[in-house]
């Protein structure tokens, strides 16, 4: 663009002055952005060594462990500038059951057997999960009731 139009009209739609835009034209890298330049080879060479799964946080203890101070934010920009994301861990998800197959379903053997007459004939189990904890219970058929649960 420069070539086409003269700087000093160029200078005067964008309201600035000549020397200003001489003077931004040789200014060097501030202290800031110079060490912005050698962090960010540092975050580079972290992430490639944790081939590709840590973010910005476990890279920054790995930078802070190598002696380099910065802060997470930093760290998160720097790795944002490059493109660079930490891989996000799966949720996992129970494999209790497997219903695709082609095996027949086990016979239901308690359904078989004669109504108990007394305590102590047929426990029943049930397994049942909540937030952070899962819950046992130990059922007596006889008498209906929980016998143990924890």
């Amino acid at each position: 663009m420069k070539g086409e139009h003269p700087i000093r009209m160029l200078c005067e739609l964008l309201k600035v002055s000549p020397s200003g835009y001489y003077r931004w034209l040789q200014q060097r890298p501030s202290p800031r952005q110079r060490e912005d330049v050698a962090i960010a080879a540092k975050v580079a060479a972290a992430h490639r060594a944790s081939r590709g799964t840590y973010g910005a946080p476990r890279i920054l203890v790995d930078l802070q462990e190598s002696g380099t101070r910065t802060s997470k934010r930093r760290c998160a920009r720097l790795m944002r500038e490059q493109g660079l994301q930490g891989r996000k861990k799966h949720r996992r998800r129970p494999r209790t059951t497997d219903s695709r197959h082609a095996q027949p379903v086990a016979a239901n053997v308690i359904a078989m057997r004669p109504a108990p007459t007394g305590p102590n004939q047929c426990w029943l189990t049930d397994i049942m999960p909540g937030p952070g904890l899962c819950r046992v219970a130990v059922l007596d058929q006889s008498e209906e009731a929980v016998v143990d649960a924890a």
